[in-house]
């Protein structure tokens, strides 16, 4: 699995940064940090798995996703998209 840019599509990629950079104890991920009309912001990431990846979950492999947080836990969510679309609704 790795993380991809665009997150979305080439329109956003003004609004990625690249997290844990030169982190040897970290995988760097591209991060988009979305704000919103409502001022509300979101952090969305896309990863693209490989063939193996993706055999594995279409038998049956589960997705674990981990948070390192402080405090409160931050709500996560998992969507599906093709490369260069937003993700389905």
């Amino acid at each position: 699995m790795q993380s991809v840019s665009p997150v979305f599509t080439e329109a956003e990629i003004d609004s990625e940064e690249v997290i844990a950079l030169e982190q040897e104890e970290y995988y760097p991920i591209i991060v988009a940090r979305i704000l919103f009309q409502d001022e509300s912001r979101s952090s969305m990431v896309r990863f693209r798995f490989t063939d193996e990846e993706r055999r594995l979950i279409a038998d049956g492999a589960d997705l674990i996703i981990g948070q390192p947080h402080h405090g409160s836990m931050m709500p996560m969510s998992l969507q599906l998209a093709m490369p260069g679309e937003y993700p389905e609704a």
